[in-house]
């Protein structure tokens, strides 16, 4: 079964097959159709990847068996089949050796994948998180219970080849579910985390924190954002569904103060590890529903920031935002349909400012946006 929020499980589409260029204009084509529907015709050119291959610095490998042996690779899409794939050239090339690795350890181990018809089978998938900045890499095992024999030996020896392999985790599963990571985790070497730099500013990394894939193009997406929101000394600032705060913290650097709601616990506690790290006093975390505090909030705001998940926010959410109306609305997205869906919901009170288009995920479909809306 095909899932949209788990994508980087699967194989990418048809959009390998083209030319970079050919790619682009394919993608212009899409985002002036969408855009049209709201009668904006002035969509900026493309900020296009800087590096269209070996760009992902997270990856997902999921595990079968053949003859036997453990084997990594990628769904093929709208299938439950696994196909062996160790070198994919939209995965970063260090991460693909270290899959190398990964997979000959196994099998030296003689680690099964798991399989319903198989119970000695024990491996779901590998999951692996490169440091752009520090070159760090983190693994996390992703397994079919707590049982994982001559864990000890398999992580030594891949950090004997692969030193910058800093940290290893385990993700447990005790049901049958396409979900590739669970709410129980271990850490079996390191600290559990890694660290990652923004625009100066440092961050924590673990195995379930929200963090763009493509690092070289998370920085041209966060300083567009930054550029385009036009952030005041004065401004108070709302972000919206922030994870561990990267947009938070760098907004804070500009803003007055910044309040940032997320509703995944250890995503918030992430955000105040990270402000922490970079001594940000000007922020204010919450735990909570973003359409929730927004309906009860009297604070004024001068500034909404949203990046919602791919299936975009809810009309609920949307509402909000229109009664609480802040000055500007920077709405970053990585999906055109849904972002397109709720803007023409604020059109009522809102005029689209910049749309601004991001090659984020070359070889595929998919589209990063970054959009201002401002008062009428």
């Amino acid at each position: 079964m095909y899932i949209k929020e788990y994508e980087d499980i699967y194989e990418s589409s048809n959009y390998e097959k083209l030319s970079y260029s050919e790619q682009i204009k394919l993608k212009t084509q899409v985002v002036h159709e969408h855009y049209k529907k709201l009668n904006y015709l002035s969509v900026k050119p493309f900020i296009e990847n800087p590096q269209p291959k070996n760009y992902r610095h997270k990856v997902i490998l999921s595990a079968t068996n053949i003859q036997n042996k453990i084997k990594l690779g990628l769904f093929v899409e709208n299938t439950k089949t696994i196909k062996p794939t160790l070198n994919n050239d939209m995965h970063d090339k260090e991460i693909n050796r270290v899959f190398e690795t990964v997979e000959k350890v196994l099998q030296k181990y003689k680690i099964l994948a798991y399989d319903v018809k198989n119970p000695r089978g024990i491996m779901k998938h590998i999951f692996m998180r490169k440091s752009f900045k520090d070159q760090t890499i983190l693994i996390c095992f992703v397994t079919q219970g707590y049982l994982l024999p001559n864990v000890k030996n398999i992580i030594k020896d891949i950090v004997s080849i692969h030193p910058n392999v800093v940290t290893v985790t385990q993700n447990i599963h005790f049901r049958n579910t396409p979900i590739v990571l669970e709410d129980k985790e271990k850490i079996l070497y390191g600290s559990g985390y890694i660290f990652d730099e923004i625009l100066g500013f440092r961050f924590r990394l673990s195995t379930k924190s929200f963090y763009q894939i493509n690092p070289r193009q998370m920085l041209n997406l966060y300083a567009k954002a930054l550029e385009l929101a036009n952030i005041q000394p004065t401004d108070i600032v709302l972000d919206c569904y922030s994870g561990i705060g990267t947009m938070s913290i760098l907004f804070a650097s500009k803003a007055k103060k910044v309040i940032a709601v997320e509703n995944n616990p250890s995503s918030v506690q992430d955000a105040k590890y990270n402000q922490r790290l970079n001594k940000i006093q000007n922020i204010e975390f919450v735990l909570d529903d973003a359409t929730n505090y927004m309906n009860k909030s009297t604070q004024k705001m001068d500034i909404l920031v949203m990046d919602p998940p791919r299936s975009g926010s809810t009309p609920e959410f949307l509402d909000a935002v229109l009664k609480l109306k802040p000055r500007k609305v920077v709405y970053v997205s990585c999906d055109i349909e849904t972002q397109v869906r709720d803007i023409k919901q604020l059109l009522s009170v809102y005029h689209i400012k910049e749309v601004i288009p991001i090659d984020m995920f070359s070889d595929t479909k998919h589209i990063e946006l970054v959009t201002l809306l401002e008062l009428k």
